[in-house]
């Protein structure tokens, strides 16, 4: 192999592999981004057998070649040299030179045998809107248990059905669920875990196409494919939270809301305690106590129908969802107290709801 690159492009082209890269030398192959040549195109390709990314950079082709490098140690490389232009060329079997023309590296590689195969993609959503699926993530991704064990609540349930485009997540505790018309003639869901929709929150392209195997979902973005693989098991039958009638409903506005519960939030534990949502005649009053430090209650004005009530929240869960509410108007409700309770932002473009369960008083 023997190429020059633009630095920049370069760097750019490697940047979103490095947190695929594995980090310890446990097995080089997932380690090593592998370099091909393809007439005038550098293809990037690294994998931690969960995630696979490709993604290709323009380059001047003076003799084809394919072989694997250290991802972290050629992308430091990279950004460490001052000149515009990046060589790279295979001296013996065994080492490159890697150089802008002023700071030559000369590197051990590896040939590309061994290196795990990247399936076919296959697309069947062309147009999916990146601004949806970025607010949608943005909507539901704090909503989401990393720690537990299980695979299926560690992501989000991304669904197509019936013209419609859906995600929903949740830790067991309080669950998020968006959804925007979308237009399609196909129907699919898959699980998609964290690490991949941080990715997918940096697409920059306008739309993005999203596909499927056997084993593995697809994504293209930013002239980037993303491969990866499917979780097993099912996501939690997530209908079954919300209320079949509305009992108890308050509308109240978000940001008095937002900051009244984050004053109340300060002298608790939410360990050990949570924030009483308290409605009456005309008001929410939000109300906490610390017995070894004091008390706070602050009355917001509030639209409500249904009888009086008093709930229990655990404050961080109220103010992660209102933190992503774009809406002025919240409304909340419930069909009997002591159930589940679902709040939603009023005349927001996507509609979305968030389920909690209240704190069971003692």
């Amino acid at each position: 192999m023997w190429i020059n690159v633009s630095k920049e492009k370069l760097a750019e082209g490697l940047y979103p592999l490095q947190d695929i890269v594995e980090k310890r030398m446990v097995n080089p192959n997932l380690s090593n981004i592998l370099l091909t040549t393809e007439k005038n195109t550098l293809i990037m390709k690294a994998t931690n057998l969960q995630i696979g990314m490709i993604t290709t950079v323009e380059a001047e082709v003076k003799e084809e070649g394919s072989l694997g490098i250290n991802g972290k140690k050629f992308y430091e490389i990279v950004k460490s040299f001052s000149g515009e232009e990046v060589s790279i060329k295979t001296l013996t079997p065994t080492h490159c030179e890697v150089s802008d023309g002023k700071s030559p590296f000369k590197l051990v590689y590896s040939s590309p045998e061994g290196f795990p195969e990247f399936p076919e993609p296959k697309f069947d959503i062309r147009e999916f809107p990146s601004n949806v699926i970025k607010e949608f993530i943005r909507k539901t991704s704090f909503s989401i248990n990393v720690k537990d064990s299980r695979f299926v609540i560690n992501g989000v349930l991304f669904k197509i059905e019936e013209n419609k485009a859906i995600m929903v997540s949740t830790d067991g505790h309080r669950l998020s669920y968006v959804e925007t018309d979308f237009s399609a003639n196909i129907n699919k869901e898959f699980l998609v875990l964290k690490p991949v929709l941080q990715k997918l929150q940096r697409a920059e392209q306008e739309k993005m196409e999203i596909g499927e195997d056997e084993r593995n979902i697809f994504f293209k973005f930013d002239g980037k494919i993303m491969n990866v693989s499917k979780v097993e098991g099912r996501f939690p039958n997530y209908k079954v939270v919300f209320p079949e009638e509305i009992n108890y409903e308050v509308i109240v506005n978000k940001e008095k809301l937002l900051d009244s519960i984050k004053r109340a939030s300060i002298i608790i534990d939410e360990r050990e305690t949570g924030v009483n949502f308290i409605v009456s005649e005309g008001k929410l009053t939000l109300k906490s106590v610390n017995p070894d430090i004091g008390e706070f209650k602050e009355d917001i004005e509030a639209d409500y129908k249904g009888g009086e009530f008093d709930l229990l929240f655990n404050p961080r869960y109220i103010i992660e969802f209102l933190s992503v509410v774009d809406s002025d108007l919240i409304k909340f409700y419930t069909e009997e107290i002591g159930k589940a309770v679902v709040f939603e932002p009023l005349n927001e473009e996507i509609k979305h709801l968030y389920v909690v369960m209240p704190i069971i008083k003692p």
